[in-house]
């Protein structure tokens, strides 16, 4: 068999891989990536269909988080932060949320008076700036605290449909932990889609003497005394190791295992690595011909009297180029009505379709549906659920790590999360292995 060695074997391409790769080249480590797909970055890149640029997973990212690794390895982005960010449907009509104070205004746009807005917002703040709620109870629950009106609560739901999950099954603890890990960063749109992102950083690995090989499944993770030695890979035809100081997984944990071999793991990490589940969402991928009257003047149009469907994205007018010319590129988002399975996917498209007929009185007459996107499992717009617990970055094998979103800190989510899970897997490399 062939063989190859360097300092760090990464098997898979997502976030949370090319961030470890990239930092841990940075520090003068030599590092081979390998992605199974013919297409590197996982749910944070982007695929042509027809002209139009669709996202396979994340659709915006922000500078202070995602910009701030690019410019730590060298690597250029260009995103475009829409002005404002959010419109609201509220009441029947568009609420425009302010830059300043953004979420104080929309509070008080959904509330009955001043007296309900003041409430709920010192209620908002204290649980941001002193003590999260209890992990204890629900997100929703945390609100009913505060109010009893249906159109506050279903702006609470909205946020948390926003990272995947229905506020009835979030934990509080964990939604205002992640409003301080930041998500409450400025939003931005890369203008050829997030796949913009991943193309950066695999750019990165490449200049600084690294690789990524794309079509190229692992086939096998070695191990000998109990320490991770490398990586078994299928490429062109034939079979080659990868001798490795140390592994990093991108893959779902339960790949991690079957690779590695269930005897190599604890009982406990086995029963955790059965526990993860990916969060759901439907995505819908629209077209039209025109700038839908609902959504002039902003590029992300939010609901608050819903079902299903809590938001549309125009990415045109601020990223033309994510389109072919005179068409604009729309994509509405839906968390089922339980995050847990089984799901009924054609009664959770026909509440979202219904949702957007009843916010949007144009949209049937103008927009065409392009493609239905199911995140869920393996491939979830989380990776796990938020709030029941991720795994930690090292697993029982010594020198193989976990990273992605399923091997972060609480409070961090989605891409946010992977991107942290890289980070501090390529800290703990440098402190316990030195580049050959």
């Amino acid at each position: 068999m062939k063989q190859i060695k360097c300092d760090v074997a990464i098997i898979g391409s997502g976030i949370g891989g090319t961030t470890a790769a990239s930092l841990l080249l940075k520090k003068g480590y030599s590092v081979q990536v390998v992605e199974k797909l013919p297409f590197y970055g996982g749910r944070c890149q982007t695929l042509d269909h027809h002209g139009f640029r669709l996202n396979t997973g994340a659709a915006m990212i922000g500078d202070s988080i995602h910009g701030a690794l690019c410019r730590e390895v060298g690597a250029e982005l260009e995103l475009r932060v829409p002005n404002p960010v959010f419109k609201f449907r509220i009441r029947g009509k568009d609420f425009t949320a302010p830059p300043k104070r953004m979420w104080q205004a929309i509070i008080g746009a959904a509330a009955k008076d001043d007296a309900e807005a003041d409430r709920v917002f010192s209620a908002w703040m204290k649980a941001i700036t002193w003590a999260e709620p209890s992990y204890s109870m629900s997100m929703d629950d945390w609100a009913r605290q505060y109010t009893s009106n249906p159109l506050v609560l279903k702006l609470f739901h909205f946020l948390t449909c926003g990272i995947g999950v229905n506020s009835y099954e979030l934990p509080a603890g964990e939604f205002f932990r992640q409003i301080t890990q930041g998500a409450t960063m400025t939003w931005a749109y890369p203008p050829r889609g997030c796949g913009q992102f991943s193309d950066a950083l695999v750019g990165a690995i490449k200049r600084m003497g690294g690789d990524v090989w794309t079509r190229c499944p692992a086939v096998k993770i070695n191990v000998k005394n109990g320490a991770a030695t490398g990586v078994v890979v299928q490429k062109d035809g034939e079979q080659i190791e990868i001798v490795a100081q140390t592994v990093i997984s991108n893959m779902p944990p339960h790949r991690t295992v079957e690779m590695t071999g269930e005897e190599c793991f604890s009982p406990g990490y086995l029963k955790d690595v059965n526990k993860i589940l990916g969060s759901p969402m439907i995505c819908f991928e629209f077209m039209s011909d025109k700038q839908l009257p609902s959504l002039e003047g902003s590029s992300c149009y939010c609901f608050t009297e819903y079902k299903r469907a809590f938001m549309i994205l125009d990415f045109t007018p601020l990223c033309p180029e994510m389109s072919p010319k005179g068409k604009h590129l729309l994509e509405a988002a839906c968390v089922p009505g339980s995050v847990y399975p089984p799901y009924d996917i054609k009664r959770e498209v026909a509440l979202a379709l219904g949702d957007l007929r009843q916010n949007m009185p144009d949209f049937d007459k103008n927009a065409k549906l392009i493609k239905i996107r199911v995140a869920r499992g393996d491939w979830g717009v989380t990776g796990n659920i938020p709030g029941i617990g991720n795994l930690s970055i090292k697993t029982p094998v010594y020198g193989l790590y976990a990273v992605g979103d399923r091997s972060a800190p609480e409070g961090w989510w989605c891409s946010l999360a992977a991107l942290k899970s890289g980070r501090l897997v390529a800290e703990d490399v440098a402190k316990r292995f030195k580049p050959a």
